[in-house]
């Protein structure tokens, strides 16, 4: 069924396991519950497509354009996805263990609660988003775009985060702890409640404007990183290292920083209001 034309047709409960559906056109195709494991579907268009609940186990979807398609529920289970199209999506409770999905188009999809752990997104678009708590422990997000991405309460430990831009995004209660985040922008995002404890964070981190109100960055290291303008109240820094970090014009207030050490950085026009310095006394 090799670029075959099915736009609008119902397909539903049909068992199409291992078809040839490359470059077939499916624009509004509703297959509910269909089975398509291990099935060729390279270049489809599956725009506005109905794949509720299918079997898509070791299918093929490279270059696929899902546009807008209902895949809630749907088992994506060790398909290639490789530079597919699956912005506007609805991926709610889909299965996508194994899954290729680098260079993936997730822009404004719906991922919320979906177990991305271990997947391949690297260079992948999740700009608008919703990944509200995903796991995405072990993930791949090498130079991903999260920007403006809604990541309350995701987990990203020990995920690859380098060179990812999550510009804007909220990050309220996610969980970074053993993330790798070399030169990550993280510039007017929202990090509050969130956890960094005792990682390591390369000197290209960019968190100007961020806001980390309560954040745990106890034990962090963030030798030259970026915190120029950033909202830091009643944020724990305790025993982290701040090297050479710019702190231009950061308010600090309240915040616990015993034991940090500051040498070298520029910590101009800051606010250290009622905040715990690294003495052990208290700023008045």
């Amino acid at each position: 069924m090799s670029r075959t034309s099915l736009e609008w047709a119902n397909l539903s409960g049909t068992n199409l396991t291992k078809a040839n559906l490359n470059r077939a056109d499916l624009v509004c195709v509703r297959l509910i519950s269909a089975i398509l494991v291990e099935a060729d579907l390279t270049g489809a268009n599956l725009q506005d497509a109905d794949l509720s609940w299918v079997n898509l186990k070791n299918a093929r979807l490279v270059s696929a354009d899902l546009r807008g398609a209902n895949l809630k529920q749907v088992n994506l289970s060790y398909a290639d996805l490789r530079s597919a199209n699956l912005a506007g999506a609805n991926l709610s409770g889909a299965v996508l263990n194994g899954a290729k999905l680098n260079r993936v188009d997730l822009s404004e999809a719906n991922l919320s609660g979906v177990n991305l752990s271990g997947a391949n997104l690297s260079r992948a678009d999740l700009s608008y988003a919703d990944l509200r708590e995903v796991d995405l422990t072990n993930a791949n997000l090498y130079k991903a775009d999260i920007s403006q991405s809604k990541l309350y309460n995701t987990d990203f430990q020990e995920a690859v985060l380098q060179g990812a831009n999550f510009s804007r995004a909220n990050l309220k209660g996610a969980n970074l702890a053993g993330a790798i985040l070399r030169e990550v922008n993280l510039s007017l995002v929202n990090l509050s409640e969130f956890s960094l404890l005792e990682v390591t964070v390369a000197a290209e981190i960019d968190l100007s404007s961020a806001n980390l109100q309560k954040a745990n960055l106890q034990g962090a290291t963030l030798r030259h990183a970026n915190l120029g303008y950033s909202l830091l109240h009643r944020t724990f820094l305790n025993d982290s290292i701040l090297r050479g970090a710019n702190l231009i014009d950061a308010s600090l207030s309240g915040g616990n920083f015993r034991n940090a050490d500051f040498r070298n950085s520029n910590i101009s026009q800051i606010n250290l209001t009622e905040a715990t310095m690294p003495d052990g006394s208290v700023h008045p």
